[in-house]
């Protein structure tokens, strides 16, 4: 089952990436039924949560 995800205020980023990289960014978001974005969200979440709870 999908979380839901607040609404929040987005920005825009470039990363680059090889193209290998890329597709299995791809793949483990498709994996999970997420975007390649939302991925990436949750694993700052994820990795950084104990730095974001400090800074609230």
């Amino acid at each position: 089952m999908k979380k839901k995800m607040e609404p929040v205020e987005r920005t825009i980023i470039s990363v680059s990436l090889s193209v290998n990289d890329k597709k299995k960014l791809k793949e483990l978001a498709n994996k999970h039924e997420m975007t390649s974005s939302a991925l990436i969200s949750q694993w700052i979440k994820d990795k950084y949560q104990e730095e974001i709870d400090d800074e609230v």
